[in-house]
């Protein structure tokens, strides 16, 4: 809430609060009369000038006070500056006439004057005399409009204002409202051309310029409409939207749902819309065009009217009864007015929305008229911008993965090269090394080359006494051990001639191997289709098995 606007106790000024702000301390100056209260801290502006306080403050959403609305219809007078006139002074009290004339002739007067009895026409006509009387201008009045929609399609509408307490399902009062086709023809397009545009529907609370008419044809008493206050109607949906953001701020869920990722890439989209919405026509289309599989499960729901809201929230539950089936859910229609995108400015529904698991993204209007839900959840222009949104993640995550791909590539190329360079100057630095210790064991070896030699010399001396007492021990035994293995040698070898293969195989047998030569020395080890050589003692011979028989043991 911006500020306030009350009526004094006097009756007679409006009082205006707000915490400061530069441009309302520039808005209220320009209000005719305005007067600072140091005292209270109010501006005071006299209460004659309520219609431009009205406009003015409306703009910035302040909160009305009750009497406010009744000034501006002319149901709260002003009180006179000067007291009543005294008694003596007072008219006596005479008989309305249907011209609107008062007479001060006695009631006996008029008894014997009268007729008997009056007709109905005679009465409805002195009604509607009494009420022209009465309201000889036209006056501002406020009301929910009623039955409006079922006279879309006549050429005078008919419909009705109801005046409703607060929490309180019946109307306190209703009044019958005509609107000539004269008017509605001039009335309907401004409205809806207006910027922002209104759109007049059922359920809407407008401030309306009327006259008051009695039709004694039928004893119909009703209101006729000559003109309507958008920005009235307007600054009720703005204090109705503001209200609504300001308790999901209080129960902190104002970013909830907004603040939500969203997932990559987003391919499985639940959607609640009408089928029957250009809007869905144009998201479907512009998805379907992209060829990236999206996945795509529709809800059915109404996107305006009465029903917007059961069917709305029966969508969100069962999106959220089914959260891991789905990366977002989007919420589409076509443009509209503002009143027409109101019916999402519902307190249930946005509370739904904000709890929602997935992530939500709306397309219900233009980006000049948002609503409730076009604040707590990611919010696009159209229909077709949401999809374009979900189209984009996809080429965006597809660029990520080439874009990633090429970094890989080139950590892996550049990785490589660093490595071949640190082999390269390792396997340097191990030939510089071995150079060194190769030239070191040289100068050792040749250190110990000359210690060696004359060890060498010396054992050799030593040696060479014993090497010849042991080598006449070892002649003798020698010749012992040869003759033994000559011996053993000619034994060897007569058995090598009796086991000799081609000796066998000139007596009729014959050597099986298989593919790699090997010798098949059992039945066991051979398969069927498998490749044998046979050698014989006069050739060999490539066969295929057909058939092996085993003997069993």
């Amino acid at each position: 809430m911006t500020g306030t606007v009350e009526l004094d106790q006097d009756g007679r000024h409006l009082l205006i609060r707000f915490p400061y702000r530069e441009d309302l301390v520039a808005m209220v100056k320009e209000l005719p009369g305005r007067r600072w209260d140091p005292k209270q801290k109010v501006w005071r502006v006299p209460a004659e000038h309520v219609e431009a306080v009205y406009h003015a403050c409306a703009r910035h959403l302040f909160e009305m006070a009750a009497e406010i609305p009744s000034l501006l219809a002319g149901t709260i007078k002003l009180p006179e500056d000067n007291a009543a006139p005294a008694a003596s002074q007072q008219p006596r009290q005479g008989t309305l006439l249907p011209t609107g004339e008062v007479t001060n002739r006695s009631p006996a007067d008029d008894v014997a004057a009268a007729p008997a009895a009056l007709s109905i026409s005679e009465l409805n006509e002195r009604v509607k005399g009494c009420i022209g009387a009465a309201f000889p201008e036209n006056l501002w009045v406020v009301g929910e409009v009623i039955d409006f929609d079922k006279s879309a399609n006549r050429a005078h509408r008919f419909f009705q204002l109801a005046e409703k307490m607060p929490r309180a399902q019946r109307a306190k009062a209703v009044v019958q409202v005509a609107m000539f086709e004269r008017t509605a023809t001039k009335l309907l397009p401004a409205l809806a051309q207006g910027d922002p545009p209104l759109t007049l529907r059922d359920g809407l609370e407008i401030r309306a310029l009327v006259r008051a008419d009695f039709y004694p044809a039928s004893g119909r008493f009703q209101l006729i409409v000559n003109d309507i206050d958008p920005s009235f109607t307007l600054g009720k949906l703005a204090l109705t939207k503001e209200q609504i953001l300001r308790e999901l701020t209080e129960k902190g869920l104002a970013d909830s749902n907004r603040l939500l990722g969203v997932p990559v890439p987003s391919m499985r989209i639940g959607v609640l819309t009408s089928p029957d919405a250009d809007g869905w026509t144009d998201f479907r289309r512009h998805l379907e065009e992209s060829d990236c599989g999206f996945e795509v499960t529709l809800f059915q729901t109404k996107v305006q009217g009465p029903d917007l809201k059961p069917t709305m929230l029966s969508g969100l539950q069962w999106f959220a009864e089914r959260a891991e089936q789905f990366d977002v859910l989007c919420i589409v229609r076509g443009g509209g007015s503002r009143t027409d995108l109101a019916w999402f400015d519902d307190r249930e529904v946005a509370i739904a929305v904000a709890r929602s698991p997935l992530k939500v993204l709306v397309g219900i209007g233009h980006q000049r008229d948002q609503s409730v839900l076009d604040v707590i959840a990611q919010s696009e222009k159209t229909p077709t911008a949401v999809a374009e949104s979900l189209v984009r993640g996809i080429e965006a995550a597809r660029e990520e993965v080439l874009a990633q791909s090429a970094r890989l590539a080139g950590l892996v190329t550049k990785g490589l090269a660093n490595e071949s360079e640190r082999l390269r100057e390792f396997s340097r630095a191990i030939a510089r090394a071995s150079h060194e210790r190769v030239d070191d064991a040289k100068r050792m070896l040749g250190a110990t080359a000359a210690g060696l030699r004359s060890q060498t010399a010396l054992r050799i001396s030593r040696e060479r006494g014993e090497v010849r007492h042991v080598a006449t021990r070892l002649a003798h035994t020698s010749q012992r051990r040869c003759e033994r293995a000559a011996t053993a040698l000619q034994q060897a070898e007569t058995r090598r001639r009796l086991l000799d293969p081609a000796r066998v195989l000139q007596r009729g047998f014959t050597i099986v191997r298989d593919a790699a030569g090997k010798i098949a020395p059992s039945s066991s080890r051979i398969s069927k289709d498998q490749s044998l050589q046979l050698q014989f003692r006069d050739g060999s011979a490539e066969v295929r098995v057909d058939r092996v028989e085993t003997d069993q043991p």
